[in-house]
C-alpha cells in the first residue's frame, strides 16, 4: 500500500558546526581593500577572496533542500569588472513548483578620501531574465565598482528538486582563495558526490544525532488494518545527521585557451546526485543509478515516450512524401527536410516536449524537444528504426555520471545497417551527421524502446575542407590586386552559413575585408549560400596597397600576405584539459604569385613538411619559382577532433614552427 507522509512534520537539527569559521560576511579589513595586486598571481584582474555553500534538507509538505551562498571578491584591474555582475538560474516549472529566491544582499566596499564606504545593492536592482521556458535568471551588477573594490553578496534558494543538489565550483578564472561546501544530509538520504577538474580538495565528516517527528496513518503505512487506522498519528525518530565540508585553499586561476569546448567542464567541482531515500516505515526508492535507469525515468515521462507513439497529426501530409522514396536513405532524408521546413526553432532547450507535439505542429514552432521529438516519430512512422539520443550541449557541460540532469537537448539517431544517422531539425542548415556545434559535445546517449541505452559519439568524424584558390599580381609600388576562391565543405559550410547567410551581403563583406587585413573586395559572388547539401563557393577581386616592403632595389613579400596565421593558440607552460579542435579538417592553399615587371628572385623559403605524433596532424610547405612566377601549396591537415592534454607540448612545438614557416619572406632585386 502506498505510503504517505501527512503534513506536521517537524524537523529538528542540532547545528554544532566545530569548524572555525574563517570568514564572516560583511566584516571587510582595510587590508582587503588596499590590496593593489594578487599575492600568488600579480597579473590577476581579480580574485575570489572566500566563497562558501551550504546545503541542508528540511520537511516541507515534502523534503527540499535549502542552499545558502556567500562570496568575497577582489577587483583587481578594469579588465575584471565582468565579476562585478552576478547570475544565479532559477527553476520554475508552475505555480507551487518553482524554486525561491530570498534572503539576498550585496555590498561594494571601497576606500575613498581616506574612509571606507559601503553601497548596498538594492532588492530592486535585480533583474529576471527569460533564459528559456524552465529558467529564469537573477541577475544583479555591483554599484559603484572600481579598481580595488571588495564585492560581497549572499542568497537563500529553497528547491523541491532534490535529485541534484548545486554544483558548486572550487576554482574559477581567477585565483580562489578559499571555498568551501558543506553538506548537511540526514541518513535517510543517499548522495553520491561527483567530482570533476584537477585541482584536489580537502574532505571532512562529522555525525551529530537528530530528531524528526512526523505524522502518519498506519494502515497506509505498514499495510496492517488495527483499530483506528485512518487516525493520524504521530510519531519522534531519531536520525543521523551527516555534515560533509569540502574545503580548498589557495587554487590557481584555470586559463582558458583557444580549442576549449567549455571551460567550465574542468574546473574543479563537485554536484551530489541523489542514488536513494529511504524514510520510516517506507520502502527504499532508488533514483537513477546507471544510464538505462537514466533512460528508464526519460522515456516514461508523458512529454518525451508518450509523444513517440502518437501519429494521427501528421499521417496525412507525410505519406505522399514517403511514397517518393526509394530506399532508407532517401527516406529519412525527405522526412529530416520536411520538418526542417515545416518546423521553427524557438530557441529553448529542453528534451522534453513543451505543449505536445500536436501542438507544436499545429503552430509550426516549438523548442527542441518539440522538433526532434516530432522527427523521431515520423521516421519510426516511415519504417526506420528511429531513436531519440539524449544530448548535452557545450555550454551545458559534459555529463559523466548517469543522471538525467545532466542533458538539456535532444536530437534523432537513425540505425542503418551498423551505421547511425544522426539528426538535429532545429538547424535549417544542418545535414544527416553534420550537427550544428553547440551538439557536438563528447557523447549523447541513445534510448531504445526497450528502455536500454547506448552511448553515442556526437563528434563529427568527416573530415570538412577548405580550399583557397589564390591569383595575385604584384606592382613595384607596393600594391597588389588579385581574384580569390573559397570553397568550404560540410562542418566549414555549416558554420559559415549558420553565421552569415541571413546577413546582408555589405555587411558580410565589411567584416571581410577587415578578417584580410583591409583588402578592398570587389565582383563578389556566392554559390550555394542556403543549400546545405553543396559546398559553400564565394569568389572575389581584391585589391590592397602597402602589402609588402621595398627598401632600396629589393622587395621583400610575404607569399600568403593576408592569409598567414601570425598567433600561436597555445602560449601557456603546460595544460591539463584536452584540446577540442571541434571536427577534423583541411585547409589547402594554393597561390600563383606574379611578380612585378623588372625583378627577378634573389630567394625564397625552402619547402618543409612538419608533423604531430601518431599521424593526427601535418602542415606541408611546396614552394617553386617559374621565371616570373611563384607557385606556393600549402596544406594543413588536423585528423581528430579532441586530443588529449598530453599533446599540448607537440601542438604548442608543432603551431610554433607552422607560424614562423609561414612568416618567412621572398627576397626580390630589380634587374
Amino acid at each position: 500500500m502506498k505510503n504517505i507522509l501527512l503534513l506536521t512534520v517537524l524537523f529538528a537539527t542540532v547545528l554544532n558546526y566545530t569548524q572555525a569559521q574563517r570568514y564572516d560576511f560583511g566584516k571587510i579589513s582595510d587590508e582587503e581593500i588596499k590590496q593593489v595586486s594578487h599575492p600568488t598571481d600579480p597579473e590577476a584582474k581579480a580574485a575570489v577572496l572566500y566563497k562558501k555553500g551550504t546545503v541542508q534538507m528540511q520537511y516541507n509538505n515534502g523534503w527540499e533542500y535549502v542552499y545558502e551562498m556567500e562570496a568575497r571578491v577582489k577587483i583587481y584591474k578594469q579588465e575584471g569588472y565582468d565579476y562585478a555582475t552576478v547570475e544565479v538560474p532559477i527553476y520554475r516549472a508552475g505555480a507551487g513548483k518553482n524554486e525561491i529566491f530570498s534572503n539576498f544582499k550585496a555590498f561594494t566596499h571601497n576606500i575613498e578620501n581616506g574612509k571606507t564606504t559601503k553601497d548596498r545593492l538594492r532588492n530592486s536592482e535585480i533583474f529576471d531574465e527569460d533564459y528559456n521556458e524552465f529558467w529564469d535568471v537573477k541577475k544583479f551588477t555591483f554599484p559603484n565598482v572600481k579598481e580595488g573594490s571588495v564585492l560581497e553578496y549572499t542568497y537563500k534558494i529553497i528547491s523541491p528538486y532534490i535529485s541534484s543538489l548545486p554544483e558548486f565550483e572550487f576554482q574559477d578564472q581567477i585565483p580562489v582563495d578559499y571555498a568551501e561546501y558543506t553538506l548537511k544530509i540526514p541518513e535517510y538520504m543517499n548522495y553520491e558526490t561527483h567530482s570533476k577538474g584537477f585541482y584536489p580538495l580537502s574532505r571532512t565528516v562529522n555525525t551529530e544525532n537528530s530528531n524528526l517527528t512526523y505524522s502518519y496513518t498506519p494502515g497506509q503505512t505498514d499495510g496492517t488494518s488495527v483499530h483506528g487506522a485512518h487516525r493520524t498519528h504521530y510519531s519522534t525518530v531519531s536520525f543521523t545527521l551527516y555534515t560533509t565540508t569540502f574545503t580548498a585553499e589557495n587554487v590557481p586561476k584555470l586559463v582558458e585557451e583557444e580549442y576549449v569546448n567549455n571551460i567550465g567542464n574542468y574546473l574543479s567541482s563537485i554536484r551530489p546526485e541523489l542514488k536513494s531515500i529511504q524514510m520510516p516505515r517506507s520502502e527504499m526508492v532508488v533514483f537513477s543509478q546507471t544510464w538505462n535507469d537514466v533512460g528508464r525515468e526519460v522515456y516514461e515521462n508523458k512529454s518525451f515516450g508518450k509523444e513517440l507513439e502518437s501519429k494521427n497529426y501528421f499521417e496525412k501530409d507525410l505519406d505522399p512524401l514517403i511514397a517518393q522514396a526509394t530506399n532508407n536513405v532517401e527516406k529519412a532524408a525527405l522526412i529530416f527536410e520536411y520538418v526542417k521546413q515545416h518546423m521553427t526553432w524557438n530557441g529553448n532547450y529542453n528534451f522534453y516536449s513543451h505543449n505536445g507535439l500536436k501542438t507544436a505542429y499545429k503552430n509550426r514552432t516549438g523548442n527542441v524537444g518539440d522538433i526532434n521529438l516530432m522527427l523521431t516519430a515520423m521516421l519510426r512512422y516511415g519504417g526506420l528504426e528511429a531513436h531519440p539520443v539524449l544530448v548535452s550541449t557545450k555550454s551545458n557541460g559534459i555529463p559523466l555520471f548517469p543522471t538525467r540532469s545532466g542533458f538539456n537537448y535532444v536530437i534523432s539517431g537513425v540505425e542503418l545497417g551498423d551505421k547511425i544517422l544522426l539528426f538535429d531539425a532545429t538547424s535549417s542548415y544542418s545535414t544527416p551527421n553534420i550537427l550544428p556545434e553547440r551538439v557536438m559535445n563528447w557523447f549523447g546517449r541513445m534510448i531504445k524502446p526497450d528502455l536500454t541505452t547506448q552511448q553515442i559519439n556526437l563528434m563529427s568524424g568527416i573530415k570538412s575542407r577548405r580550399i583557397v584558390n589564390l591569383e595575385v599580381s604584384m606592382f613595384e609600388n607596393g600594391a597588389i590586386e588579385g581574384k580569390m576562391r573559397n570553397s568550404l565543405t560540410d562542418q566549414l559550410a555549416l558554420d559559415h552559413r549558420s553565421n552569415y547567410a541571413g546577413e546582408a551581403e555589405s555587411a558580410y563583406l565589411e567584416k571581410l575585408e577587415k578578417k584580410h587585413g583591409g583588402i578592398l573586395v570587389s565582383n563578389y559572388e556566392i554559390q550555394n549560400k542556403k543549400d546545405p547539401y553543396k559546398p559553400v563557393v564565394e569568389s572575389f577581386d581584391f585589391e590592397k596597397v602597402n602589402a609588402f616592403d621595398k627598401i632600396g632595389d629589393k622587395i621583400y613579400v610575404n607569399p600568403l600576405f593576408f592569409l598567414a596565421s601570425t598567433k600561436n593558440p597555445f602560449t601557456t607552460e603546460t595544460r591539463e584539459y584536452p584540446i577540442d579542435f571541434r571536427y577534423p579538417s583541411s585547409t589547402t592553399i594554393m597561390i600563383n604569385l606574379a611578380l612585378p615587371e623588372g625583378y627577378t628572385i634573389e630567394s625564397i623559403p625552402e619547402s618543409e613538411v612538419f608533423q604531430l605524433p601518431d599521424q593526427v596532424g601535418q602542415f606541408q610547405f611546396m614552394i617553386s619559382e617559374n621565371e616570373s612566377k611563384i607557385q606556393l601549396r600549402i596544406s594543413s591537415d588536423i585528423n581528430t577532433s579532441i586530443m588529449p592534454a598530453t599533446y599540448y607540448g607537440a601542438l604548442q612545438e608543432y603551431f610554433g614552427a607552422l607560424i614562423n614557416k609561414q612568416a618567412e619572406q621572398i627576397v626580390l632585386s630589380k634587374t
